[in-house]
């Protein structure tokens, strides 16, 4: 079955059957979960999963932040599963704007990775629970019914090898301000102008730069802005 052309399309599961309808939510309509991913066959398949293990629940599905934004302001989703991999805006930074748009849902991302820092880095922007794409099945579905049903208790971590503790990880925590000056670096701009971006001094920069070296374990921009790219901890674009 191929998805709606629509920006967005409303799924409610019933049995395991899956009823696609488009653009039918209304302003402040309750929504269980929110799907934010752009690959077609794993939302597909994401979406059939879910409506075995959501049975009777509402679904909204969209292919970008920006896209899903409008009904986000609406609607007080539950759940938000998040691709940290889209068009557009991506990384922390889309979970940053999600996050202010839906502070009291709960936030899991999903990623083709399985990088600690990454899912560091995740939980660190507000996630709650972090889902590795490669993941069983059965383990995705229990995560998003029990964040639906109220039971998930943060953080939590599924990898490809199943439920990791997120205690072993060595976290990654920047502040807004640094992960700013880390976009403007994957930019390819000096100390001089993210200081004049930014509004700040540039010894100001400079301390945000070794900050940023520090977490990451880096020496060098080269070395950070690889990382920050890699693990999806920055948004392709200026936002």
């Amino acid at each position: 079955m191929d998805l709606p052309v629509s920006p967005y399309a409303t799924t409610y599961c019933f049995e395991g059957m899956l009823l696609d309808t488009v653009n039918r939510t209304a302003v402040g309509a309750a929504v269980d979960v929110v799907v934010i991913e752009d690959h077609p066959l794993y939302v597909e398949a994401l979406l059939s999963l879910l409506s075995v293990a959501l049975s009777g629940r509402k679904i909204e599905r969209f292919r970008d932040v920006e896209s899903a934004e409008p009904l986000l302001r609406m609607a007080n989703p539950t759940v938000i599963l998040l691709d940290l991999m889209l068009p557009g805006l991506r990384g922390t930074d889309a979970l940053r704007r999600v996050r202010q748009q839906c502070p009291d849902a709960i936030m899991v991302t999903i990623s083709g990775a399985d990088d600690p820092v990454q899912v560091s880095a995740c939980f660190a922007a507000g996630a709650q629970a972090f889902v590795s794409k490669a993941a069983k099945p059965q383990d995705i579905a229990s995560v998003v019914r029990a964040a639906v049903e109220g039971r998930l208790v943060p953080p939590v971590w599924i990898s490809t090898n199943g439920p990791q503790d997120p205690k072993a990880l060595n976290q990654v925590n920047l502040t807004d301000r640094q992960m700013e000056v880390l976009q403007l670096m994957c930019l390819g701009h000096s100390n001089k102008h993210i200081s004049g971006v930014l509004g700040i001094t540039e010894q100001t920069t400079k301390a945000h730069v070794s900050a940023i070296f520090r977490e990451l374990g880096v020496f060098n921009r080269t070395q950070a802005v690889l990382i920050a790219k890699r693990r999806g901890m920055v948004s392709p674009d200026p936002v």
